[in-house]
């Protein structure tokens, strides 16, 4: 077992594990990812370190398992079909399975969110952006 620090200045000890620049057609903004736990760590779950620069976010998606976030810097704007919650360093938030959702940094800071699942799950992008662009303006 080799222990994987949460920074994404480090290169991880293999591939698997290296700091990556996200997507495109799944983030707006720049964002980074880390693999902490993944296929091979584990055959139960998979942990993601997340950075977003201020005003990054995911796009609308939906996961078919459940999703926590565990802030860990900054606060996290979270939206879903009800509006928009912000998240703070240190608090938990749980996505139900089957939720249409998005989540970043707020216009003002950035944030980084560890991201928690099942393994063997999938994430559906192509999806309506109902208030995307909208909710995410009134945040103060």
């Amino acid at each position: 077992m080799t222990p994987i620090k949460i920074s994404k200045d480090e290169p991880g000890h293999d591939q698997l594990h290296t700091p990556y620049k996200g997507k495109d057609d799944e983030f707006s903004g720049d964002v980074t990812l880390k693999r902490l736990v993944w296929a091979g760590d584990s055959p139960e779950v998979e942990l993601l370190a997340v950075w977003f620069t201020t005003g990054a976010r995911t796009r609308p998606h939906i996961h078919d398992v459940d999703q926590v976030l565990h802030v860990i810097e900054g606060t996290c704007a979270y939206g879903d079909e009800k509006g928009v919650t912000l998240v703070n360093a240190g608090e938990v938030i749980t996505i139900p399975a089957g939720v249409w959702h998005w989540h970043g940094a707020t216009p003002h800071t950035p944030m980084t969110h560890i991201s928690i699942r099942k393994m063997g799950n999938s994430t559906n992008w192509q999806v309506e952006e109902k208030g995307w662009a909208t909710d995410y303006e009134l945040i103060k």
